[in-house]
């Protein structure tokens, strides 16, 4: 079958970086090492190479001492400050040139503090490579540390750093990223929100810990069971978000898709597991909103599915909470569209049955509405 919301997704979804850094040895790379006693004009041909930046210079005299040379400080010496820097310096020994105080690492030390220590250098050697002393010696570019450490940065600031979902403010630069991309076209927007039911109750029962252990599952499971091109959010202490992207279809296959991935996404959290019981495991309920097609809202989309879940907070626990931002609610007899990697399931109504759970019991949790952003 083919994909449809995974082709649209490969046009308009927003793709992560590389891997981040983490300690000085993803960042470190092989360093040649020479003998103090070598003529610093044969260290000059070595640098020659522009893959060359730094070498390790190793005591000649049986001493412990390792030093380092730098292109740039070569450069300056061997220029000299009246031009005759080489001709003095070509025979003279390496040692001569050596700064034999360059700041050394461990593989294990962590970018950031690395990063920090080598901008409180003196300005002369700030922006000097790192050694990185291991079974073999290694260097880190100073440029190389305060990228890992803006990056790391900035990912802190857009992942929540215990379920590693985007932020509220995250989730919301997408879902309008989402509204923009869909002006003028065939496709619509579908976000999804969902609220743990009880969460309090669960943290003073069961304590903090657990209550972490239960939310981390959720944003596990919600990571890596969507479809691909949708997109998980944390946008509250209980509240979760998932955003996807529709092809273009009519209003009531529309509406039938957008239930379909909340059943899917309900689904994936019907169960516990990871050595949580059902005496842990929390009921979650569910709203749906969708836009029409060629023109979305991201603040009419947010506003919709909060209205709905503060709607519903007093319904009972059968009711279900699918609902359209603008179109009219789907017919019970109409067909659903497919979506990739979800089964087909028939057309849902606005009102329509919440998946079972333990008995039949839909999930439904009883908090405030607040928006996304």
């Amino acid at each position: 079958m083919h994909d449809e919301i995974s082709e649209v997704a490969r046009h308009r979804q927003v793709r992560g970086g590389a891997r981040l850094a983490g300690t000085v040895a993803d960042l470190a790379r092989p360093i040649t090492v020479v003998g103090s006693s070598m003529p610093v004009g044969q260290l000059e041909v070595m640098f020659r190479s522009p893959e060359v930046t730094c070498v390790a210079v190793q005591d000649d005299e049986g001493g412990a001492r390792t030093g380092m040379v730098m292109r740039a400080g070569l450069t300056a010496a061997l220029t000299g400050r009246l031009g005759y820097g080489r001709a003095v310096l070509e025979r003279k020994p390496v040692s001569s040139v050596t700064d034999w105080a360059p700041m050394t690492v461990s593989p294990d030390d962590a970018v950031s503090t690395v990063a920090t220590r080598a901008m409180e250098r003196t300005e002369a050697h700030r922006y000097d490579d790192v050694l990185v002393a291991g079974r073999h010696w290694g260097t880190a570019a100073t440029a190389d540390l305060m990228r890992a450490l803006v990056a790391a940065l900035a990912e802190r600031s857009t992942q929540d750093p215990h379920t590693r979902l985007p932020t509220r403010a995250t989730t919301y630069h997408s879902l309008s990223r989402r509204c923009g991309l869909v002006r003028g076209s065939a496709t619509r927007v579908v976000l999804v929100l969902l609220d743990v039911r009880g969460m309090s109750a669960l943290n003073a029962r069961h304590g903090l810990e657990t209550g972490d252990v239960v939310l981390v599952e959720i944003a596990h499971r919600l990571r890596t069971g969507l479809p691909r091109g949708c997109e998980p959010g944390r946008v509250g202490g209980d509240r979760f978000a998932v955003l996807a992207t529709l092809p273009a279809m009519d209003d009531i296959h529309a509406a039938a898709s957008a239930d379909q991935l909340r059943r899917h996404v309900l689904g994936r959290l019907a169960e516990p597991s990871g050595g949580l019981d059902e005496l842990v495991w929390p009921d979650l309920r569910s709203s749906v909103v969708w836009s029409v097609a060629g023109a979305a809202s991201p603040d009419e989309l947010v506003a919709e599915a909060e209205a709905r879940l503060a709607r519903d907070a007093g319904a009972p626990l059968e009711v279900a909470t699918t609902t359209s931002a603008t179109g009219p609610a789907p017919a019970e007899s109409s067909p659903a569209a497919p979506v990739p990697g979800v089964p087909p399931t028939s057309a849902a109504s606005a009102a329509s049955p919440a998946l079972p759970r333990r008995g039949g019991r839909g999930g439904v949790a009883n908090l405030p509405a607040r928006r996304l952003g």
